[in-house]
């Protein structure tokens, strides 16, 4: 999939086919996709390639739980989305120095969002989220240029601070229907 003659990049020009085609290569083969993804070209296309992502997740589960419950369910994820980048991008600034900047971060992330499309899935769909941290560890060694142990650190406080940030606004009752 190319955009320009970019590697690794989504562009909504080549259709269905070609949202499908990145797909799956972001889903089986992601040190591949990520070793050839351009850390910096916009947010433009990797936003839109999450935003259908999650478009097909919130129709999905309006099908499974109902509007109500997906509204929630795209809520929390959009918080995630939101503040999950940002905290992951200073993590690896600041803890391990790591060469990367927020473009690159948030390409990264929004690529990931490509689990949404499973994660609909009742019991299991949380096996579509486990994948996106993997993805999002991925994306964040290869922009932010570090070990693979760095990464995985980097990786893990930006989920639990993002959590813990999304539980501090939210409050735990709130969490279980943010919106609805």
């Amino acid at each position: 999939m190319s955009d320009g003659g970019r590697e690794g990049e989504f562009a909504l020009k080549n259709g269905p086919k070609g949202i499908i085609q990145l797909w799956r290569k972001v889903m089986l083969e992601p040190r591949d996709f990520y070793l050839h993804m351009p850390p910096h070209g916009g947010f433009d296309n990797p936003l839109v390639f999450l935003a259908l992502s999650a478009g097909v997740y919130f129709i999905l589960k309006i099908i499974v739980i109902g509007l109500a419950g997906a509204i929630n369910a795209l809520f929390l994820v959009g918080l995630a989305y939101i503040f999950g980048p940002g905290i992951l991008m200073l993590a690896c600034q600041y803890l391990f120095e790591g060469e990367g900047d927020y473009e690159g971060t948030l390409r990264s992330c929004a690529y990931a969002g490509a689990t949404l499309v499973l994660a609909w899935i009742p019991t299991i769909g949380i096996f579509g989220y486990l994948y996106s941290f993997y993805l999002v560890f991925l994306g964040t060694q290869r922009v932010h240029r570090l070990d693979p142990a760095k990464a995985a650190i980097a990786t893990l406080s930006a989920i639990l601070v993002t959590t813990a940030i999304v539980f501090f606004v939210l409050g735990e009752r709130r969490i279980r229907q943010p919106l609805l």
